[in-house]
């Protein structure tokens, strides 16, 4: 499961209630809700490219995991001058 935020095309802000039911029904777990179009979840990694791909997503951003290296690492050591 991702953390995905969803923004909706803004000419489907009238009938939002009705996106939202309907990502439900594709399996997106809504957390928050914005009125101006923006829905943040969570989706499982198969549902992701259907969302994607609606006509009235004009934007998915799915979270991605970052690693830094612990602060001894030597990409971390700054070189001597």
């Amino acid at each position: 499961m991702r953390h995905i935020v969803i923004t909706i095309s803004e000419i489907y802000l009238d009938r939002l209630s009705a996106v939202v039911e309907s990502l439900r029904k594709e399996g997106v777990v809504v957390t928050h809700l914005y009125k101006f179009g923006v829905i943040i979840g969570i989706a499982d990694d198969s549902v992701i490219p259907r969302i994607r791909n609606r006509k009235e997503v004009i934007s998915l951003n799915e979270e991605r995991e970052a690693t830094i290296p612990p602060p001894d690492a030597d990409v971390q050591l700054l070189a001597e001058e």
